[in-house]
């Protein structure tokens, strides 16, 4: 191997490792991952109130504006699930609540979910109307 293809090689592998960081966890992968697995591990406490305003319908652009980036190395192409890690005031202690929203193929909010039901009792869904 010559000098020159040393900078190429790794100009290569830079932009494989790119690529595969892009595209995110399966697209029907809708286990919640690991909470240890967070690129945000502190969480964050949502604004309860735009929280409340995911609906299905929505495009990844809206929830973004909303409840911003999802916590864990997902990313935004081809990718059907962001998953959060919130946390909530409760009477002794933080609570700490895994969120995730399910996309169709356009990209919209088909599906939310909590990994422990009880969580919805922060932030219920909005009523019908």
């Amino acid at each position: 191997m010559n000098k020159r293809s040393i900078p190429a090689c790794i100009a290569t592998f830079s932009c494989i490792f790119a690529l595969a960081a892009c595209a995110g966890p399966g697209p029907t992968d809708t286990a919640f991952p690991n909470p240890d697995a967070a690129m945000t591990p502190e969480g964050s406490f949502p604004n309860v109130d735009h929280l409340r305003m995911v609906e299905p319908g929505m495009t990844k652009g809206q929830v973004y504006e909303l409840i911003g980036v999802p916590h864990f190395h997902e990313s935004v192409f081809r990718v059907r699930v962001w998953n959060y890690l919130f946390h909530f005031r409760s009477a002794d202690k933080p609570v700490t609540c895994q969120y995730q929203i399910q996309f169709d193929d356009d990209s919209r909010v088909t599906k939310t979910r909590w990994a422990d039901p009880q969580c919805e009792t922060f932030a219920p869904a909005k009523p019908a109307q």
